[in-house]
């Protein structure tokens, strides 16, 4: 039945999500998914005191928690630049170029220019996450965690709708209310929400959104487009 662990734990984590192609959005300031019908503590990955670390100023990459869309500090990560030209019968593995630890302001100083070339994170507690080259947007790479399932939420032109309620229906029934973060995302504890039967989405001045499956969340399996 559809969601049924969705709604046992009010309520994605599929390797090779969080891909930040999406590029406009507001700046992050960092709060959080919530839950319209009543509180939701989060609690990310183990990371460092932002104390014990310290903010040089230096880093041109930012590692933000897609979850609480909190920059994450001082946690040990692994940085790759994407290969381009390798052929269909070729290995095309990342080339590593850093692989330490971010600053209290969740920055990592990479051999890289961010606006053109792609990259990729890895983190304890994540998935693999991946930010394709962004020309003039923030060079944030969104790390999603391993123990859930992420939605993000666009509008037809591709922007961030964030801090929107939105609502999950099964039926005639509510399953969950929502509301999204700074980067327009929200969180579910169960990894595989979307099975089985149909959920409407619906938020206010938007088109409802029928989801019988993954495979209607865009070309990621994470996307939702809501349209006027």
């Amino acid at each position: 039945m559809l969601l049924r662990a969705f709604a046992a734990a009010v309520v994605f984590a599929v390797a090779g999500i969080g891909a930040t192609c999406q590029t406009r959005r507001p700046d992050v300031t960092g709060s959080g998914d919530e839950r319209i019908d009543e509180p939701v503590a989060k609690e990310g990955p183990a990371s460092a005191d932002a104390g014990s670390c310290t903010a040089d100023g230096t880093g041109n990459v930012v590692l933000i928690d897609a979850r609480s869309a909190s920059p994450l500090s001082c946690v040990l990560v692994t940085i790759s630049r994407e290969q381009v030209g390798c052929g269909d019968d070729q290995p095309c593995e990342g080339v590593v170029i850093y692989r330490g630890r971010t600053d209290a302001l969740g920055r990592a100083s990479v051999h890289a220019d961010p606006a053109a070339e792609s990259l990729s994170a890895v983190a304890e507690g994540y998935v693999p996450s991946y930010r394709n080259a962004a020309p003039g947007g923030p060079a944030e790479i969104e790390m999603v965690p391993s123990d859930g399932f992420l939605l993000k939420f666009l509008d037809a032109e591709g922007n961030y709708l964030s801090r929107l309620a939105v609502t999950f229906r099964q039926g005639t029934g509510i399953i969950a209310q929502l509301r999204t973060n700074e980067l327009a995302d929200v969180f579910f504890a169960s990894r595989t929400p979307f099975s089985g039967e149909p959920v409407v989405i619906e938020a206010e001045g938007y088109k409802a959104v029928t989801v019988s499956s993954s495979s209607d969340l865009g070309s990621d399996g994470h996307t939702v487009v809501l349209r006027r």
